[in-house]
């Protein structure tokens, strides 16, 4: 509008005019905070980016060193079990070597009793 159309309106009429324009005014300030705090949250986003990243590398050291750790286990724990069933296929042959013997024991002692 132009000073001369000013001129020309209502006092009621400017006043709306003024009161839309602060209408307005304050929508665009609190668009614009919004705006600010979401620059702000993409910021710190943006600065923590790194940080993550560093979170990522360290957890995947962390996974590498626990799948070590896991697998040193079950190896010590498969040659555990090895050693186990040796140990157990000696006793056992052993056994069956003393049981031979029983045996044969009993077989002289009932041959010479008939």
């Amino acid at each position: 509008m132009t000073d001369k159309e000013f001129k020309k309106l209502k006092r009621s009429d400017l006043i709306s005019i003024i009161y839309e324009y602060q209408k307005r005014q304050e929508e665009l300030l609190a668009e614009i905070d919004s705006m600010r705090t979401e620059l702000e949250e993409k910021r710190i986003k943006i600065s923590n980016a790194g940080s993550v990243a560093e979170a990522v590398v360290g957890l995947n050291r962390l996974f590498e060193t626990a799948q070590q750790t896991a697998d040193d286990y079950l190896a010590q724990i498969k040659a555990s079990v090895e050693e186990a069933e040796k140990k157990a296929a000696e006793i056992v042959a052993e056994a069956e070597k003393k049981a031979a013997v029983i045996l044969e024991g009993a077989n002289r002692v009932s041959d010479e009793k008939q």
